[in-house]
């Protein structure tokens, strides 16, 4: 019987939750830093993200992969950074441009206008575009991420890209 890598983490085992934080680091502060928009304090974020999850390992329950879990504790830290700092612009939308650029959008002017379309969407329209094309996620992760479920994930999703799609088609990309 194989032990899953949780449980061995959960076990003290330091090796695995390195390989845990080695996997993930990087993704994770992306999605810091498109919520803080601000390397520094993206750092310092997803630095305490690992933290928690490991501090906090005993309240996962194990079902593979962590990745839902950090992506869960990153929110939460980017949602009380935010509280404490309130910056004018939190949001950074550079992942996605390059999943919207298409042969018609090799400007920068189109680039631009397609960032500005983007972040004129509600945040919670934005938050699963990003998270489901700047981050790679499944619908079911993102649902946990963000509490609601498939159903609204999608329905978030499938209205964003049809908002994206009218204001593109409205412009001079047709």
């Amino acid at each position: 019987m194989t032990v899953s890598p949780i449980k061995k983490i959960k076990n003290g085992d330091l090796d695995i939750a390195e390989q845990v934080v080695s996997e993930n680091y990087e993704a994770i502060y992306k999605y810091c830093y498109w919520k803080v928009g601000n390397s520094a304090d993206a750092q310092d974020i997803t630095q305490e993200v690992f933290l928690n999850f490991v501090k906090n390992i005993d309240t996962y329950t194990d079902r593979g992969k962590p990745r839902a879990f950090l992506y869960t504790i990153a929110k939460n830290l980017c949602i009380n950074w935010s509280k404490k700092i309130k910056p004018d612009y939190i949001e950074s939308t550079k992942e996605i441009i390059d999943i919207f650029a298409t042969e018609k959008m090799e400007s920068m002017v189109d680039k631009i206008e397609l960032e500005e379309i983007i972040n004129q969407l509600p945040e919670e329209q934005r938050e699963v575009i990003v998270l489901r094309y700047g981050h790679d996620l499944k619908v079911n992760e993102i649902a946990v991420i963000i509490g609601k479920s498939r159903f609204t994930v999608r329905y978030r999703i499938n209205l964003a890209l049809a908002t994206i799609k009218n204001k593109l088609k409205g412009s001079d990309y047709n």
